[in-house]
């Protein structure tokens, strides 16, 4: 049986610095709106790119590493990112390399006058990765229908949609998300739109079967 990973099972490499919002807290933002004109198709492209390197991102990354993660200066639709490594999520997998940015956040309050705003910035990605990915990149609609109004975008190479055909697990190789968080030990809760670049690398043999 083929097994198919979406980015929610990365939420791990979630910027981790950032704490839970206690009631009284006002709502906070972070957005596209709120950030200086970037050229996002170049870092697109950029991550795009790099997803091909031997150790994926490694040219990308700036500074030091920091709990395990690399920051960025990349900033596709002016997003937050940064970069990490995580360990197989099977017993026959690689390793995951993942660039995680977050596009937008809203605090837990005002849940329903911050949605137009999370959609906003949803779509605004949307039409960056439609107008900046390779040309033989597709693009599906992987949303589902919840209480926490999840809507979700898949995009994939003519490769990568070649190769999971036959591969036994599948990770999708770009992923934009917007969705209802009640909030965990590594994000606050509120609407939050994240885009992720995934790769894993194939597990080598092992030396006996070489």
């Amino acid at each position: 049986m083929r097994i198919v990973l979406a980015a929610l099972l990365l939420t791990a490499c979630s910027p981790a610095t950032e704490a839970p919002l206690p009631a009284e807290s006002p709502a906070t933002e972070i957005s596209a709106a709120a950030s200086p004109a970037r050229d996002s198709c170049k870092d697109i492209a950029a991550l795009a790119a790099a997803m091909t390197e031997p150790e994926p991102f490694t040219s990308l990354r700036s500074g030091l590493e920091s709990n395990g993660q690399f920051a960025t200066a990349v900033s596709p639709s002016a997003a937050t990112c940064t970069f990490a490594k995580m360990e197989a999520l099977g017993p026959d997998g690689g390793d995951v390399h993942v660039a995680n940015c977050l596009v937008f956040s809203s605090g837990m309050l005002d849940r329903e006058a911050n949605a137009p705003k999370a959609k906003a910035a949803f779509d605004a990605a949307r039409a960056d990765l439609d107008r900046c990915l390779p040309k033989d990149w597709t693009s599906r609609d992987g949303s589902q229908a919840d209480a926490n109004a999840t809507e979700v975008m898949i995009y994939e190479s003519a490769a990568d949609e070649k190769r999971s055909m036959d591969a036994s697990s599948y990770l999708y190789p770009v992923e934009l998300r917007k969705e209802w968080s009640e909030g965990d030990r590594a994000n606050p809760p509120g609407w939050r739109v994240t885009l992720n670049f995934q790769k894993e690398i194939a597990a080598r043999p092992a030396p006996d079967q070489q």
